[in-house]
């Protein structure tokens, strides 16, 4: 019996902890309450053995904390909203824990000769939360709706038809060979055309879902989202029932987290003040992965020192990653002198080692234009990145190149890169989908071609690399990834690590690789 008060304690100290748990139109009375509390405390007890047994209870809810609070639930490309989505709805493909491209709701598809056309077939028996059926008019309605906002994957998109319930025909503007991998992001996931038409409120309570929950309710007040479990789930209704989503606490996480009013939290950065203590704080265990964006400094090649290949080569065998990580982002970094990593599809092993070769930069220094250095004028966008330019700046000294450090502001920053009014930037880039084919614009001659450099080869074999089987795109691949090195366009330097925190009992499926919780790959031991 000691068990069975404690359990009840537990639950009525979650209870306590967020009203939101309920939907605002169904508070339930005190009596109802004690009636579950009753009918709970019969489940416990094992009538048919002795009445000190109890079976086992498996918990079915889920109390889980992040910082990224969402502005509205609508079709966007806030990442806080696109973290959700993941957990509220589903794509016709996504990537999954592998960094596979695989079916989701669709079972399959075919492209047109001439790369324009896209017909996905979809699975059959799949269903929205509120069991009713989906279907290819669904898909045609929510990218259509898309096709009318200004997020830039449905940009490429000039029509979508559905000349069946399972079928759908998406025609680009212009080939795009890495269509099939913007389909996986979660801005492109499928919604109810009827539950909208009716009235749904998509941005702020969307309780019908192609997802593995739907939200219950959003107090706004409380910062803190309910979501239930989808029984129609296509993978079959998650192991957690009831989840609140907590964007503001209190107190400090890691004693949330010891006193069971916290089970998971996501998004911990590297200079968090919660991670020593979540380190050594006992029934915790952190979780570690690259989170998507990649650190880097671009070189403008239409400065004539950076169009001097040697320049180039020396800065990148200067450049000490390690260091880097160590002096500037407390060690918690994963050193990447290209934008590669086995979290990203299209990693190739032995591509991504440093190239820290002090003796070696020297070398390229003096068999360069510039033997006596110059004077790199550094931007970077704030005060997060000053200590990474300044283990920079100790590190090109060795090979005479002094830099300024000139501070901007985030959105000069990104103007200056894109309009090539810079000399050097500090950057980072994010890798949404986590497929190398969001690395195309970098070396490509669209307008994040930040290095200001003619040459476009790397853009375009990463482009051709999309379209070819599997031996032929790794061959691709590999030389892309070796003229990368060659050339030096931008100098790479790490991916910061982030962590999620969960207390042991509870598990997960699938392993974690990229700041993306995914609630229906946990459950209770």
């Amino acid at each position: 019996m000691k068990k069975l008060i404690a359990i009840i304690m537990t639950v009525a100290l979650m209870l306590s902890l967020c009203a939101c748990g309920s939907s605002q139109n169904e508070q339930p009375s005190d009596s109802k309450a004690n009636e579950q509390a009753a009918e709970e405390q019969d489940e416990a007890i094992d009538l048919d053995g002795p009445q000190d047994d109890l079976a086992i209870q498996v918990r079915t809810d889920l109390n889980l904390y992040t910082d990224l609070e969402p502005e509205d639930l609508d079709v966007s490309e806030n990442i806080s909203t696109a973290i959700l989505y993941r957990n509220l709805y589903s794509n016709l493909y996504r990537i999954d824990s592998y960094n596979q491209i695989v079916p989701e709701l669709a079972s399959d598809y075919t492209i047109s000769d001439d790369y324009y056309e896209y017909t996905f077939t979809l699975k059959e028996g799949i269903c929205f939360s509120d069991g009713t059926p989906i279907t290819a008019e669904d898909v045609k309605y929510t990218f259509e709706r898309g096709m009318a906002t200004d997020v830039e994957y449905y940009a490429v998109m000039k029509s979508v038809e559905a000349p069946d319930d399972r079928t759908i025909v998406i025609t680009l503007v212009e080939p795009n060979n890495s269509f099939i991998t913007d389909i996986t992001a979660e801005h492109m996931a499928v919604m109810s055309k009827a539950a909208i038409e009716s009235g749904m409120d998509v941005a702020n309570c969307p309780n019908v879902t192609s997802g593995a929950y739907y939200v219950e309710n959003w107090d706004k007040d409380k910062h803190c989202i309910s979501l239930k479990a989808n029984p129609y789930f296509l993978e079959g209704e998650p192991s957690i029932k009831n989840v609140n989503l907590f964007f503001k606490l209190d107190g400090s996480l890691h004693e949330a987290m010891q006193d069971g009013l916290i089970d998971y939290a996501s998004n911990i950065t590297y200079d968090s003040d919660e991670l020593p203590y979540l380190r050594v704080a006992e029934g915790i265990e952190l979780i570690p992965y690259d989170n998507n964006s990649w650190n880097f400094i671009s070189l403008n090649q239409k400065q004539p020192h950076y169009a001097d290949d040697n320049v180039r080569k020396a800065i990148a065998s200067a450049i000490d990653t390690e260091y880097i990580i160590s002096t500037a982002v407390n060690g918690q970094g994963t050193p990447s002198p290209l934008m590669l990593t086995g979290s990203i599809t299209g990693y190739l092993p032995g591509f991504n080692d440093s190239p820290y070769d002090i003796k070696k930069a020297r070398e390229y220094m003096a068999a360069s234009e510039y033997p006596d250095g110059f004077t790199m004028y550094l931007e970077i966008g704030d005060t997060s990145g000053s200590r990474s330019v300044n283990a920079i700046k100790t590190l090109l000294k060795e090979i005479n190149i002094d830099v300024e450090i000139v501070e901007e502001d985030s959105n000069t920053l990104v103007d200056n890169a894109i309009s090539g009014n810079y000399d050097a930037t500090f950057l980072s880039y994010s890798m949404y989908s986590g497929h190398i084919s969001h690395v195309i614009p970098l070396y490509s001659d669209g307008y994040l071609h930040l290095s200001q450099g003619d040459d476009t080869e790397i853009g375009d074999l990463l482009q051709k690399s999309l379209a070819v089987d599997e031996e032929e795109r790794n061959e691709l691949w590999a030389k892309a990834y070796t003229l990368m090195r060659e050339k030096w366009s931008y100098i790479g330097l790490y991916w910061l690590t982030v962590h999620d925190a969960k207390v042991d009992g509870l598990k997960l499926k699938q392993p974690v690789n990229s700041e993306k919780y995914v609630l229906a790959n946990m459950y209770w031991e």
